[in-house]
C-alpha cells in the first residue's frame, strides 16, 4: 500500500470515529463492529445510478423530522458531482423537505412519493425504469420482524412510514447493492445488525428493523453517516465532493421554515435528535476537513 492510500484509509477510519460519537447515548453506534464505511464508499464510488430513501414522520407533529434529508442531500449532491444518477424515495410527510433542502443546492432530483397502500408497486417501477447500481437508505423506517414499522418509542408507524423493504429484499430479480445508515436499529436496512445489538435498544426486540442491508452504518446522528459516506467517496475519488459547509446550515433553515421537527423533541428548533447546532454542526465540520485535507 502506497503511503497516500494509507493516509487516506486512515483519513476515512478517522471520519468514521467520528461519525460515530453518540451523543444520545443509545448505545447503538460505538457496539456495531465492524464499521464498513470505506466499503461502502468504495462501493458508491463506482456507482453509476443510485437510488437514496430518506424520510422519517414524527406522528406528533405529522411531519418529517430533521434527521435524514440533510445527509441525503448531502450525499446526493457529492455523487451527483461525480456523475452519478440520483432517484429519491420519500412520502408525503418528507416530500416538502426533501424539495425545500434541494433549492438549496439549485439541484432537483427525480422523486418518488410513496403511499402506504401502492409502495411496493412503486418501488417495483422504480427497480425497473431506473435500473440502480445502488440503494442507500438514510434514516428511513425499517419493517420489523412482525411487519411493523417503529419509532423508537414503539409506536407503530405503518400508516405514515409506507414500508420501503422492498428495494432491500434479496431476490434473483436483485442487480444492486444496498448500504443502510442508522442510529437507533429501527431504520431500513439495520437488520444486519439486529441478532447482535437488538439488546442494547430500549425495544429492541421489537421495533429493531429485520431486514438487512449489504453494508450497515449505525452512527450517533444518520445525518452523520451521510455525510461521513460523502466524505469518505470525496477521499477515494481524490477530489473534494462536498458543498460549502455554510450549506448545511442553509439546509437546516429550509427544512424548518418548510415545518420539519426535531426528532426528538418533536418541535421546529436548529437542532437534530435533540443536539442543538452548536453541538451538532462541530462534527461535520471535522469531517470536512478530514476531506479537505488531501
Amino acid at each position: 500500500m502506497s503511503e497516500q492510500n494509507a493516509a487516506i484509509d486512515a483519513a476515512i477510519e478517522r471520519i468514521g470515529r467520528i461519525a460515530r460519537q453518540d451523543p444520545g447515548e443509545r448505545g447503538l453506534s460505538g457496539a456495531a463492529t465492524p464499521f464498513p464505511l470505506r466499503e461502502a464508499a468504495a462501493e458508491l464510488l463506482s456507482s453509476r445510478r443510485v437510488v437514496l430513501l430518506t424520510g422519517f414522520c414524527v406522528r406528533a407533529a405529522m411531519i418529517g423530522e430533521t434527521d435524514g434529508p440533510p445527509g441525503t442531500l448531502s450525499l446526493a449532491v457529492a455523487l451527483d458531482r461525480l456523475g452519478v444518477k440520483i432517484a429519491l424515495v420519500t412520502d408525503a410527510h418528507s416530500a416538502g423537505l426533501l424539495s425545500a433542502a434541494s433549492a438549496v443546492y439549485g439541484v432537483s432530483f427525480p422523486t418518488t412519493v410513496l403511499t402506504p397502500s401502492n409502495a411496493v408497486a412503486q418501488l417495483d417501477e422504480l427497480a425497473a425504469s431506473f435500473s440502480p447500481t445502488h440503494v442507500v437508505a438514510i434514516e428511513r423506517p425499517g419493517s420489523a420482524a412482525d411487519g411493523h414499522r417503529y419509532s423508537m418509542r414503539g409506536e407503530i408507524l405503518d400508516d405514515i412510514a409506507p414500508a420501503a423493504d422492498r428495494l432491500f429484499e434479496l431476490s434473483e430479480s436483485r442487480r444492486w447493492k444496498t448500504i443502510a445508515v442508522g442510529d437507533g436499529g429501527n431504520e431500513l436496512g439495520m437488520g444486519s445488525l439486529r441478532e447482535s445489538l437488538q439488546g442494547r435498544v430500549k425495544h429492541g426486540p421489537l421495533i429493531f428493523c429485520a431486514t438487512r442491508a449489504d453494508f450497515a452504518l449505525a452512527v450517533g446522528i444518520s445525518n452523520w453517516g451521510a455525510y461521513a459516506l460523502a466524505a469518505a467517496v470525496s477521499l477515494l475519488a481524490g477530489r473534494l465532493l462536498l458543498a460549502p459547509l455554510e450549506k448545511e446550515r442553509e439546509v437546516m433553515e429550509a427544512l424548518l421554515a418548510a415545518g420539519a421537527v426535531d426528532g426528538c423533541t418533536k418541535s421546529p428548533s436548529l437542532s437534530v435528535d435533540g443536539l442543538p447546532w452548536e453541538s451538532y454542526f462541530p462534527v461535520l465540520k471535522a469531517m470536512y476537513e478530514e476531506a479537505n485535507n488531501f
